[in-house]
């Protein structure tokens, strides 16, 4: 009896795949990168399903990717992929390109069937020259028509098929160019795009709307300030914008827009203060905090300007300027103004003999820096055309945060309108501080950044252009002042002091200064600074005069034994050339010795105040309409002979 045999093998149920397409709701905009919020509705069989959201940005964080909306449904596995696709747009200039050539390709035809005719009726001519008929004699009136409409005509269509010929040679260069493009295109034909894929598993049919977060990065804001004064009696108007900019390779389209002046990308392990031993070593190299910078980069900033200098405030000229990574750069000038080209890098590199080593991000246009000197050279061997020498012998040288509140979860009951704070809206609610701004947008103020909620919908297309929104308008109690150090540069510089400034939230950044008017130039806002005091600079007042000079004295310079003795004398100018009378604070100072073996002595001046440890002097001068006035500095600097000194 034969006996049936039934092999059990087994069931193997594989995850149903759809491939969806993510809608971008909202945008988290931070000051380096955004968080995405995106929505997907999908409908899950009983059982596994892979969910494909593609055509995303290749910049996505995978270990940021966050899934909501679940309900019974439950998440296998979640994974980010990149993949290179089409690009449309360069689909799109290939047909036109083609479409082109088609159309130049036609009118090469057109102009070579009109040089066919044009050859026919040439040789039509040249078989018709003997004139003489079998039946009767020509006349020599009509030889002479003939010869004379021969000459004429053969001229004419030599130069029509000459013109003609020229065209289809410019015709096909046209071609011979298109084509080039259209190689040049195929190649980049590609782009690289990304794709989230999420595994689930659902115990019942269901219908979900899906709510995916992600960060990326290449995007970011920065702030931009206008200032305008009509006067320096009136407080300070100041227009608080953000401008917005990302080349995630996605267009956010008719989005809520968030600018949160956190940033998620920088690093946040707390530093770990260790033990230092002391031990012997062929050079002094003294350990150095990490220099903070609350500056970022700015990528629409194409070139930079400054001035740098010492710790003193003198410029420094030969100060190598590079960006990162790069041998391109340049050297500050006898002034220690530098300019320079940063399309190709995001940082620069400042360096000079005996001074630390700054990197700075592209922040703005105008990036001045004062270098302070290295601990390291105290005890430093240089190499230099005399021999050896230590550094040391200074004598012998010559001189909006993330918002702390879940709202699906833990919500704001009543104050909830849409996903945004009603703008009726002021106080704290769970420990934040939410105001509203002037431009009607909602501000809250947690422990470690501050937020900004705008009620617009915006769209921001990838692109190399930013999109400008508007935070807040507000007037700022403001102390006006002119100030003047001639000893450092020879203008006069209206200031702004800002009161209470910290209630407003600023981020250091640029300025768009106006005055009675007129646009008066750039500043730097840098609320990153310690001081209470918020001072910015307005611009020079060219109304306002000064002159620093030496004055000349046969005298001083004198010997006696081994001992050199310098008199200084100056002399400082300020005129008023206003129709207003004004007040100036000018600064200049007294060098100052750590050498036993150089003095300062004789020190004699009109300032209403010095500061001896520090050497600074400073004048309060009030000036009337048409006024000038002149101050005096003198002192006396002794030191040994043979030896030169940094005057």
């Amino acid at each position: 009896m034969k006996k049936l045999v039934v092999l059990l093998f087994p069931l193997m149920l594989l995850a149903q795949e759809q491939k969806l397409k993510l809608t971008i709701k909202d945008v988290n905009v931070y000051r380096s990168g955004a968080q995405i919020s995106s929505e997907a509705l999908v409908n899950l069989p009983k059982g596994t399903s892979e969910l494909v959201f593609g055509g995303l940005s290749p910049y996505v964080d995978q270990g940021s990717i966050q899934v909501n909306g679940l309900k019974d449904a439950t998440i296998l596995s979640i994974s980010y992929n990149q993949n290179y696709l089409d690009k449309k747009t360069q689909s799109e200039k290939i047909e036109g390109l083609e479409k082109a050539i088609k159309t130049k390709n036609r009118e090469i035809a057109v102009v070579q069937n009109q040089n066919i005719g044009l050859q026919e009726e040439e040789s039509l001519l040249k078989n018709n020259q003997n004139l003489q008929s079998e039946q009767q004699a020509i006349t020599l009136d009509k030889v002479t028509t003939f010869s004379k409409y021969y000459r004429e005509r053969m001229t004419a269509l030599k130069t029509e098929l000459f013109d003609n010929n020229l065209k289809i040679s410019e015709l096909q260069k046209e071609i011979n160019n298109l084509n080039n493009e259209i190689s040049k295109l195929r190649g980049d034909a590609k782009e690289q795009r990304g794709e989230i894929v999420v595994k689930i598993d659902a115990q019942n049919p269901s219908s979900l709307t899906l709510g995916i977060k992600y960060n990326v990065t290449e995007a970011g804001w920065f702030p931009i300030y206008d200032i305008k004064t009509n006067s320096i009696k009136e407080p300070l108007k100041v227009h608080y914008k953000a401008h917005v900019f990302q080349q995630t390779g996605d267009d956010w389209n008719n989005v809520k827009v968030t600018l949160s002046t956190g940033d998620p990308s920088q690093n946040n392990t707390k530093p770990d203060v260790v033990p230092h031993y002391l031990d012997f070593t062929n050079y002094y190299n003294q350990a150095s905090s990490v220099k903070k910078y609350n500056y970022k980069y700015n990528p629409m900033v194409k070139t930079v300007t400054g001035v740098v200098t010492d710790n003193t405030g003198q410029p420094l000229p030969g100060v190598n300027v590079l960006i990162k990574g790069t041998r391109n750069g340049t050297q500050t000038d006898f002034d220690g103004k530098y300019t320079m080209n940063v399309r190709d890098g995001k940082e620069l590199v400042f360096s000079f003999i005996g001074m630390n080593d700054e990197v700075l991000p592209v922040y703005a246009q105008t990036m001045n820096l004062k270098m302070k000197e290295s601990e390291r050279h105290l005890d430093e061997v240089v190499v230099t055309a005399m021999g050896i020498r230590k550094e040391n012998d200074l004598d012998g040288m010559i001189d909006t945060k993330g918002i702390a509140i879940d709202r699906n979860n833990n919500g704001l009951p009543d104050e909830l309108e849409n996903g945004y704070i009603k703008k009726s809206l002021q106080g704290e609610v769970a420990g934040v501080q939410v105001k509203t701004t002037a431009t009607g947008d909602v501000k809250e103020e947690n422990i470690t950044n501050t937020v900004f909620k705008i009620n617009k919908i915006y769209s921001i297309a990838s692109s190399d252009e930013v999109s400008v929104i508007p935070i807040d308008d507000f007037e700022v109690e403001t102390e006006y002042e002119y100030f003047t150090a001639p000893v450092l540069n020879e203008n006069v510089f209206l200031t702004a002091k800002l009161k209470n400034w910290e209630q407003f939230d600023l981020i250091s950044g640029e300025a768009n200064v106006y005055f009675e008017g007129n646009y008066a130039g750039k500043t730097f806002i840098d609320p990153s600074q310690t001081q209470e005091e918020l001072i910015i600079s307005l611009g020079v007042d060219p109304t306002l005069v000064v002159e620093r000079k030496q004055l000349n004295n046969m005298k001083d310079k004198s010997l006696m034994g081994s001992t050199r003795t310098v008199k200084k004398e100056y002399e400082i100018s300020i005129r008023n050339n206003k129709a207003t009378d004004v007040e100036i604070v000018l600064k200049d100072r007294v060098p100052l010795t750590q050498n036993k073996e150089i003095k300062v002595e004789k020190i004699t001046h009109t300032a209403n105040e010095y500061d001896e440890k520090t050497g600074v002097l400073t004048w309060k001068v009030s000036l009337k309409a048409k006024e000038s006035v002149k101050k005096q500095l003198t002192y006396e600097v002794k030191y040994p002979n043979g030896k030169r000194i940094n005057l």
